[in-house]
């Protein structure tokens, strides 16, 4: 009699769970949706500039970015750009929100050490927005192929013993569903070996319901799912934010802080502007002038902290 093969399973619990779990979950999974991420007003004024953000981008032919009808994207799908820039404020409370950074710093703070004369000198990475996308899926897109998020850093993965370098992080912008387009993802894959193949019978499609949070790691397997929807369905459209952290001792994947203009910096805190490059990174890299770039670039002069600070109950401000 044949083994029952059990199908893979990705794990929700709210967002307000102790961090432990989480990070057990992940470690395990590589894979965790966080339910209640953001509330829906959040998530209500995000929808309506990424409306407007997702136009533009259309209509400036952004659409077919490098990416678009090749084997790395999925087709009917709008993946548009520099959010940050339409819609700052917004992506600005979810980058305060302590879980988030909880996240990042257990995986991608890695430390190193090597000889300075005759004594050790440890070093630790930290972590900065790799790139910041809005995606809008539609029905009739395929699956994309699997793969991981790896291949920005040009580092050769060997197993399960290398290094994360990259945590992808997405809020669901609706309610996101198998039939929509949910992404596949390979729970575990992180700890594969490298030679092992993934297929479609080693994922399952992410749900969740509009406001949550979907984290995985960068040598997770994914691909975004078919969209089966009829045009007329609620939720055919399939829209979710995704903000991409990588080690601050990589480059970033965008200049994301030229998307916005110095008076839209001045008002964002000094932890989203570390995330954006505006402060060197932990091991030195990023510098302007030899220093600080939120201390030397001009159009940043005077800036005094920001008034951006999120004060909710899962702020790091509090």
């Amino acid at each position: 009699m044949p083994v029952a093969v059990s199908k893979p399973v990705v794990q929700t619990i709210p967002a307000t769970a102790d961090i432990k779990e989480i990070l057990e979950i992940l470690h395990r999974d590589g894979v965790i949706v966080l339910s209640d991420f953001c509330p829906e007003e959040e998530v209500d004024a995000l929808n309506a500039k990424a409306k407007i953000h997702f136009e533009r981008c259309e209509a400036e032919g952004r659409a077919a970015d490098s990416f678009h009808g090749s084997k790395g994207r999925a087709t009917h799908t709008t993946a548009a750009y520099g959010l940050l820039g339409s819609a700052p404020e917004e992506l600005c409370k979810i980058m305060q929100r302590k879980v988030w950074h909880q996240v990042m710093e257990e995986f991608l703070t890695h430390e190193s050490w090597d000889w300075g004369g005759d004594e050790k000198v440890y070093r630790k990475t930290g972590y900065w927005l790799h790139t910041n996308i809005g995606y809008k899926v539609s029905p009739g897109a395929n699956n994309q192929r699997l793969h991981r998020d790896l291949n920005s850093a040009a580092i050769q993965r060997t197993g399960p013993e290398s290094l994360v370098n990259g945590v992808s992080t997405f809020v669901a912008g609706c309610d996101v569903t198998p039939r929509n387009g949910g992404t596949h993802v390979a729970p575990g894959s992180h700890l594969w070996p490298q030679d092992r193949m993934p297929t479609q019978e080693d994922t399952v499609a992410v749900s969740m319901k509009k406001g949550s949070m979907a984290i995985w790691l960068s040598n997770i397997f994914h691909g975004a799912g078919a969209n089966t929807c009829e045009p007329d369905e609620p939720n055919a459209v399939r829209t979710i934010y995704g903000l991409f952290c990588i080690s601050d001792n990589f480059r970033q994947g965008e200049s994301t802080a030229w998307i916005c203009e110095p008076e839209v910096l001045k008002k964002m805190p000094p932890e989203v502007l570390r995330l954006l490059g505006m402060y060197a990174g932990r091991t030195g890299g990023g510098r302007f002038i030899g220093r600080e770039p939120v201390q030397t670039w001009g159009p940043l002069k005077d800036y005094n902290g920001g008034e951006w600070i999120y004060r909710g109950l899962d702020s790091i401000y509090q």
